[in-house]
């Protein structure tokens, strides 16, 4: 009996501790997540020099799917 009282208020203490984190992390995230990192890779040249690659990937893909799309229909 005496483990089953002591696992009960591990349990509890666990919980608590979990509540007060779920807070803490909920106060800080009053902005949606893209709000949060805007401005990370600024003036960040490795950033600046991957940043023009993506344009065209994204444009090919887009037109890729748009094309799959279209043939489905």
């Amino acid at each position: 009996m005496e483990n089953n009282h002591t696992l009960e208020q591990r349990i509890e203490t666990i919980e608590r501790e979990l509540d007060l984190l779920k807070s803490r992390l909920y106060a800080n995230s009053q902005k949606p997540w893209w709000e949060q990192i805007v401005g990370v890779f600024e003036n960040d040249p490795a950033f600046e020099e991957i940043s023009p690659l993506g344009r065209p990937i994204r444009e090919q893909e887009r037109a890729t799917a748009l094309r799959l799309r279209f043939r489905r229909s």
